[in-house]
């Protein structure tokens, strides 16, 4: 056996480290008590699970204060297809997220305890919402991000965005959304920005019931409120 794997075979049977993924380790401090659990932070754990990985979706809109809701799992988006992804990490409950190379963008860095972790920046971390509603708690906790914090966000950044992402539906929600709300000029994203024709969901994680928006091509299955 390799030496170096023995090693850390050791380490980990004495319980001064633990294996993240096939290579990765952490070390456990002693002051960690009875039950030693690695302290780090599920945000830099979750950089190592995937690469490259952001924090997106609901954990990116509570992490920049855009919803009082505290998800219980961590969502990290990547840009390929992961064959066997953690469902869990020290107790931690993870989502991986995997998206086209063409749709993961939108990414800052930022840092915690001197350590840096990517996420999505405000606008995207809507964008995213609007584009898989079901990593967001639905439609209807986006419409509260945009009503409440509206003023924080870029809205030229956000109808690029919107368009860059490549999906109509994206575009129609947010188009139908501002202008329920009364925000900025939603007219914008019908001038410079192909409609599909048919009508989509306003919330696909929702039965597709309700009325038809003709202006936006919506099927309005869910309420709105600002």
């Amino acid at each position: 056996m390799d030496p170096t794997r023995q090693f850390l075979e050791r380490l980990q049977r004495k319980g001064w480290i633990r294996r993240i993924k096939r290579g990765v380790y952490v070390l456990i401090p002693l002051s960690s008590g009875e039950e030693p659990n690695p302290q780090i932070h599920e945000f830099l754990l979750a950089m190592e699970l995937v690469t490259p990985a952001t924090i997106a979706y609901w954990t990116a809109l509570n992490h920049h204060g855009m919803t009082e809701q505290i998800p219980r799992t961590v969502f990290v988006a990547t840009n390929h297809p992961v064959r066997h992804p953690p469902k869990a990490v020290f107790g931690i409950p993870f989502k991986i997220v995997a998206l086209r190379p063409a749709r993961f963008f939108g990414i800052i860095n930022e840092w915690i305890d001197d350590r840096p972790f990517k996420i999505t920046d405000k606008e995207k971390t809507i964008i995213d919402g609007l584009d898989l509603p079901r990593y967001m708690g639905g439609v209807g906790e986006i419409a509260k991000a945009l009503a409440t914090h509206w003023r924080g966000l870029d809205e030229t950044r956000l109808l690029h965005y919107a368009a860059k992402i490549g999906n109509s539906a994206v575009v129609k929600r947010l188009g139908f959304l501002m202008e329920s709300l009364g925000l900025g000029d939603p007219e914008v994203l019908r001038r410079e920005i192909p409609l599909s024709s048919g009508f989509s969901p306003l919330d696909p994680s929702l039965p597709k019931r309700g009325r038809y928006n003709r202006h936006w091509r919506l099927l309005i299955n869910s309420e709105v409120d600002g």
